[in-house]
């Protein structure tokens, strides 16, 4: 009887989508037959959204599109993402299984039910993502480093990418699109008139702005390194412990 393979994971959703991702392409590249788990416990659901697991579904529009578990009757064998090695794996190949026809199918998965041009302004749009400590970081001790890259990270390559585009004969006017959580005082070094905040804003419309971006700086975060992933723009990255591809701008 064939077997089937599946992901492990209780966690936020930018882990458990990453998890997701790699697990499924890993399976792929290896002739495994892979089956999707519908998410069970997402944490950060601070509202107490009972539709919020169904839109993270709705985001992602993979249960739609591989065979879910509960309708395998063969084996099922559930991959843990460290154990199993499946983030040594995908790190170790990251371009090469990024590249891959089954990427291209998770991209088209994502979009399949959204519209590509999500900002329609006619402008240069950049996202930042500036992961900082939630509610759930500070009733579970906090989310060390990754929460503390400073401003000034920020700002150091915001200031670039003006210079970038502004001298090399480009036509359309900067937008940074700066997805947060927090007050407004707490970045008050990076209020500009080219910058909009969305702070504590909803974790779908940020996804799809990080991930439709013509330019997207990443934070130490998994949801960064999946929308990162995603993204068909230039990608600027922070050093952490996932692996950068090879077109990223590594920056620190």
């Amino acid at each position: 009887m064939d077997k089937f393979y599946t992901y492990i994971g209780n966690d936020g959703f930018g882990s458990q989508y990453q998890k997701i991702v790699e697990t499924y392409i890993h399976c792929k590249k290896n002739h495994m037959q892979f089956a999707y788990t519908p998410l069970n416990i997402v944490e950060h659901n601070y509202d107490n959204d009972i539709e919020y697991n169904n839109k993270l579904e709705n985001l992602m529009n993979l249960k739609n599109n591989i065979i879910n578990v509960d309708k395998i009757v063969a084996d099922v064998e559930r991959l843990d993402y460290i154990r199993n090695k499946i983030k040594n794996y995908f790190g170790e190949n990251i371009d090469d299984y990024c590249e891959s026809q089954h990427m291209d199918f998770i991209k088209n998965c994502f979009w399949q039910n959204k519209n590509r041009n999500y900002f329609d302004n006619n402008k240069l749009n950049i996202a930042v993502h500036i992961r900082r400590e939630n509610a759930h970081d500070i009733l579970f001790g906090g989310a060390g480093p990754r929460a503390t890259t400073p401003n000034s990270y920020y700002l150091k390559i915001m200031n670039s990418i003006r210079e970038k585009y502004n001298h090399n004969g480009n036509n359309k006017e900067l937008l940074f699109h700066i997805y947060s959580q927090g007050d407004i005082t707490q970045f008050e070094e990076l209020v500009s008139d080219d910058v909009k905040f969305y702070l504590n804003y909803d974790i779908i419309e940020s996804f799809i702005g990080m991930v439709s971006a013509d330019v997207f700086i990443m934070s130490p975060s998994s949801l960064s390194y999946v929308a990162a992933m995603i993204s068909d723009g230039e990608v600027y990255y922070k050093k952490f412990w996932h692996n950068p591809r090879k077109n990223w701008i590594v920056s620190g």
